[in-house]
């Protein structure tokens, strides 16, 4: 059982053994704290490794709090249930101060009571502290007196000068990683259970990130986490500033240090990661790197990073020794960042520069940083430091830049057209007034996202010859505005209807976007060329150039502007659409974030992701698909393709659900939106048709096997499907497989997996009947088939039609079916006669094939209508 200890140090148990005069045990037994059982096996694993070598010494070196001792006394517990004793040794155990020698004389008669042949172990703990400036010379006799069957195990916060001598005295030893002492995410998620605190996994890995696994900022986080309303939103918030944390890190860590190394601490935390410059820099000390070097070696958490030329400190300590550094000087924490930030800024680390900036919390810094580094950063795509200063600025008048990057955020769609024209005009207000310099910087910024707002094709060719004035008198002196101005004429191109040359400007862009590291540049180019190949119903292309993006690293920490934001719904649909393990809490993130779709404009592509998913998952999903079909009727037109998407889902559970008018309501909004020659509007006629309308089918054969244009690629999948249950019902089975096998292609090429599991398994099953005759696809019809049995959908079982097409009255009174109520009460409920409620219900047993209620009430809900 491991024990953490909820304050200074953990609980040593009876196990130790100790002489009952051992200052240092009544020590801790003041210190002492009530601490909570927890179990770590991983760790307890090490010792029985341990065990299992022909190894005598392990060593044990971590930071203060890192959970050394509390992993000593597990072990000893551990020991004990095998009959061993582990037997703690002290300062007077390695031999008197004055003479050194006579530790061997000490440790023969303290060893002389062993049995030789046992085995026996032996721990010192806190061995820095006890050696006290004898060296290691106590421990070398130490180990060389040690009979052949004892183990000796050391902790201490960092190993002794000479060390090599006692390895060598012991022919080797293991050593346990001080990484390894750091918690997991699910050992974290299983210590906040302990707390009575259930955390999601997302939670756990951030708080697990914010403490980086240290054991006594858990133990301290779990109580303070435990007395919030929201713990969540509270883990956020938990850093080394927290006084519980705090206080631990002074009687801990600092107050051991001198004054100029604490001193060069302080200074030099502006952040996780410090290049070693960077310390020199904000210290003025060449030595910088020599003091942090020394701190590191004596696990003061910091250590050198992977590199070799910079310092990574504990996000903890971090916090801590910012917070500190403000009370006692906040000038002198101000100008620290500012020199952080400048430092970064001249490195090309544009993000680390404005971070630095918002640390100081002084406005006017951040206003000045965002000047200088704003426009590189929004064409980074790093939307969540851009939005969090631009939030942090919100109570002061807009600066020329802060306007500009207000506006930027929303390029390219600009979901509040007459809002962003009033911000359009109030930044060339502010350009007519700015400096000359701040206007060079922001100018052709200004000029980019005016032609971004252009939709008229006209206005475009007008707005292409400004610019191209505009680029010929004026030098452009930066790659930011260059692509910005670029990317702004691909859009006119575009607009006026010049597919060709938007195609390759918009390509040309992205090359250059990803050599420079510009994301955002690139993402707007890919979600552009998506759209004109979609256009012209190229889903081939548009498919092609959507799923690139998810290669493409970009920062996905909230806030989101609407390029990122809309990335990450493209990444996280076609993970859905191949069946891939998915987490959908970015996006609800993005829709918490613009529940009214005004600001980023992804209502629709959010909200129809989650309802798709509930279409899905649910065997009578009336709700979701209420809400889908609302959403599709407000907002579809703009949004084809999703609309192409939903398409056969919404049909099919329409007329499941509500039966053949609900569905055909469908069908008509599916034709207004994406035209009655549509793919997908043939392929919902053709569900719509009766068994010997063989012109619904051909006319979606012909243009499935002409390749015409399609919305999306799942279209194509789901109307070979389609055909071949036309075909499997007429008794085709040469075509069914035909079909089934072109099916499976597309997906498997494009990742379309999950149109076989869509609408209850309907492909999956058609696949399963035709299963052995697929040849080179057989390998992608089994995994088909397994997803399909991951999802608990029944294949080779006789399900009944779930189309079964009951009238809204009848669905109404059929959700009264399973209450015991009578004809009666059912009628006065729905002011109608008792007549005429009976006329319904032998109107739904004919048409679910019953004789009564209670079996009316087990079809139903085997056909998900109940």
């Amino acid at each position: 059982m491991y024990t953490l200890d909820e304050t200074t140090r953990s609980t040593r148990t009876e196990l130790t053994a100790r002489p009952s005069g051992d200052a240092r045990s009544r020590t801790h037994d003041r210190t002492a704290s009530t601490t909570r059982a927890f179990d770590r096996p991983r760790l307890l694993a090490q010792l029985r490794a341990f065990r299992r070598s022909d190894q005598r010494l392990l060593t044990i070196w971590a930071a203060a709090g890192a959970g050394k001792s509390t992993l000593l006394a597990q072990w000893a517990a551990a020991l004990a249930e095998d009959g061993l004793t582990a037997r703690w040794l002290t300062s007077a155990d390695l031999g008197p101060t004055t003479h050194p020698d006579a530790t061997s004389t000490s440790t023969s008669t303290s060893t002389s009571t062993s049995i030789v042949d046992a085995e026996e172990w032996l721990v010192i703990d806190d061995i820095d502290s006890l050696l006290d400036g004898r060296g290691v010379a106590p421990l070398v006799r130490l180990v060389a007196s040690l009979p052949p069957r004892t183990r000796l195990v050391i902790a201490g916060r960092y190993e002794p000068s000479g060390f090599a001598e006692v390895t060598l005295a012991a022919a080797g030893r293991v050593v346990i990683p001080n990484r390894d002492l750091a918690f997991t995410v699910q050992e974290t998620i299983e210590l906040a259970c302990s707390f009575g605190l259930r955390l999601a996994v997302a939670d756990a890995e951030s708080l697990a990130e914010r403490t980086d696994g240290w054991a006594a900022g858990l133990a301290l986080a779990m109580p303070y986490l435990a007395a919030q309303s929201d713990p969540v939103a509270a883990i956020a918030q938990f850093d080394g500033d927290q006084h519980q944390v705090a206080d631990y890190l002074l009687v801990r860590v600092l107050d051991a240090l001198d004054p100029h190394d604490r001193d060069v601490l302080m200074r030099t935390a502006v952040g996780v990661h410090v290049p070693l410059d960077l310390a020199v820099t904000l210290t003025r000390r060449r030595d910088a790197g020599s003091v942090l070097r020394r701190l590191s070696a004596r696990n003061v958490l910091v250590d050198p990073d992977r590199s070799g030329d910079g310092f990574r400190f504990h996000p903890i300590l971090t916090s801590y020794l910012r917070a500190e550094l403000r009370r006692r000087d906040e000038h002198l924490a101000i100008q620290n960042h500012m020199l952080a930030a400048e430092w970064y800024e001249l490195h090309g680390d544009h993000d680390a520069a404005v971070h630095q900036a918002l640390l100081s919390r002084d406005l006017g810094m951040i206003a000045h940083q965002l000047e200088r580094s704003g426009a590189a950063l929004l064409m980074q795509g790093r939307s969540a430091t851009v939005t969090t200063a631009l939030r942090t600025l919100a109570n002061l008048p807009d600066t020329l830049a802060i306007a500009v990057l207000r506006l930027g955020m929303d390029i390219p769609s600009f979901p509040d057209r007459i809002g962003s024209r009033e911000r359009l005009a109030e930044a060339k207000r502010l350009l007519a007034t700015a400096t000359p310099e701040s206007a060079r910087r922001w100018r052709p910024m200004v000029h980019a996202i005016e032609a971004f707002m252009v939709d008229d094709p006209d206005e475009a060719t007008v707005q292409l010859r400004v610019l191209g004035d505009f680029m010929r008198a004026t030098p452009i002196e930066s790659l930011d505005a260059a692509l910005a101005i670029r990317s702004a004429i691909a859009s006119l191109l575009a607009t006026a209807g010049n597919r060709t040359d938007a195609e390759s400007l918009l390509r040309s862009l992205q090359a250059t976007a990803l050599r420079a590291g510009y994301t955002w540049v690139y993402l707007i180019a890919a979600e552009a060329l998506a759209g004109l190949a979609g256009s012209v119903g190229d889903w081939r292309s548009a498919t092609a150039y959507e799923q690139r993006t998810a290669a493409v690293s970009f920062d996905t920490s909230p806030p989101y502007n609407r390029a990122t934001a809309r990335t990450m719904l493209i990444t996280t649909a076609y993970a859905y659409a191949r069946c891939e393990p998915v987490s959908f809490a970015s996006v609800h993130q993005i829709h918490a974030a613009d529940p009214t779709g005004t600001d980023l404009g992804l209502l629709l592509q959010a909200r129809s992701l989650l309802l798709v998913a509930a279409l899905d998952a649910s065997p009578a999903p009336r709700e979701a698909l209420s809400q889908l079909v609302q959403l599709v009727r407000a907002d579809g037109r703009d949004h084809p393709r999703v609309v192409a998407t939903v398409s056969t889902r919404l049909f099919t559970w329409s007329h499941a659900l509500h039966g053949p008018h609900a569905a055909a309501d469908v069908r008509q909004l599916v034709v207004a939106v994406l035209g009655p020659d549509s793919l997908e509007a043939r392929t919902l006629r053709l569900l719509a048709a009766g068994r010997n309308d063989h012109l619904a089918e051909r006319a979606l054969a012909e243009v499935l096997d002409e390749d015409r244009s399609a919305w999306t690629g799942s279209s194509v999948v789901t109307a070979h499907l389609v055909l071949a249950a036309r075909a499997k019902d007429d008794g085709r089975r040469t075509e069914t497989t035909e079909r089934l096998r072109r099916a499976l292609e597309v997906a498997e090429e494009f990742g379309y997996a999950r149109e076989f599991l869509a609408n209850r398994g309907f492909g999956a099953q058609l696949v399963f009947e035709a299963r052995g005759s697929f040849g080179a696809l057989e390998a992608y019809a089994t995994h088909v088939l397994d997803l399909a049995t991951a999802a608990r959908i029944p294949l080779g079982v006789e399900r009944a039609d779930t189309m079964v097409a009951l009238t809204p009255k009848e669905q109404e009174l059929l959700l009264e079916l399973p209450a015991h109520q009578t004809v009666a009460e059912i009628a006065a409920k729905h002011h109608l006669s008792a007549n005429t409620v009976k006329t319904h219900l032998r109107s739904i047993y004919t048409k679910l094939d019953v004789g009564g209620r209670t079996e009316a009430v087990a079809v139903a809900r085997q056909h998900g209508l109940l």
